[in-house]
C-alpha cells in the first residue's frame, strides 16, 4: 500500500514529474528542469512553515510553467521558435535585431527562446529548425583550434624510423 503525502510531498512529487516530462519532450532544457527540481524542494519547505502562502505560491508558478510549455509546443509546431544561447542577456533592442535578421533570412516571423551561457565567453548560437549558426567567441576559438591542428598536422615531417643497432 503507497502512503499517502502530505500535500507539500504531492507538489513536490507532482512539479518533478512535470519536469521530467517537459524535459523528455525537449520543451525545457536540462538547466530548467534542474532550476524546477530546486524550486519544488523549496516549496515543500515553505508548505511545511507557511502551508496558507505556499499552495497559492504553487499552483501560480505551475500555470505559468504550463503556459510556457504551451506556448513552446504552438510555437514548434508552427516552426517558428529559434533557441538562442547567449553569453549575457540581450537588451529589447538586440532581440528585435535578432528577430528582423532571422525574418529577412526564412520569411516569417520567430519567437526567441533565449538562455544564458556563459562558457560562450560573447556572442550566440541559435537554432532554427535543423539548422545551428555559431556565432560566440567559444565557436570561433574551437574552429581556429582545429584549423591550428590541421595545419600542424598537414606540415609535420614523417616519422623517421629508427633501427637498432644490428638489424
Amino acid at each position: 500500500m503507497k502512503e499517502k503525502l502530505n500535500p507539500a510531498e504531492a507538489w513536490r512529487d507532482d512539479l518533478k514529474g512535470i519536469g521530467e516530462r517537459l524535459q523528455r519532450r525537449n520543451l525545457i532544457s536540462p538547466e530548467q528542469a534542474t532550476t524546477l527540481e530546486a524550486l519544488t524542494g523549496e516549496f515543500e519547505r515553505l508548505a511545511k512553515y507557511e502551508p496558507g502562502v505556499a499552495m497559492p505560491l504553487v499552483a501560480t508558478i505551475f500555470w505559468a510553467a504550463e503556459f510556457d510549455r504551451l506556448s513552446r509546443q504552438q510555437a514548434q509546431a508552427a516552426g517558428v521558435l529559434a533557441w538562442v544561447r547567449s553569453a549575457v542577456p540581450l537588451t529589447e533592442e538586440q532581440r528585435e535585431l535578432l528577430k528582423r535578421r532571422l525574418r529577412e533570412r526564412f520569411g516569417q516571423e520567430f519567437i526567441l527562446r533565449v538562455e544564458i551561457d556563459p562558457s560562450l565567453i560573447g556572442g550566440l548560437v541559435v537554432r532554427v529548425k535543423d539548422q545551428v549558426f555559431d556565432g560566440s567567441v567559444a565557436g570561433r576559438l574551437d574552429a581556429l583550434g582545429e584549423r591550428l591542428r590541421t595545419t600542424v598536422e598537414e606540415h609535420r615531417p614523417p616519422a623517421l624510423e629508427l633501427q637498432e643497432p644490428g638489424e
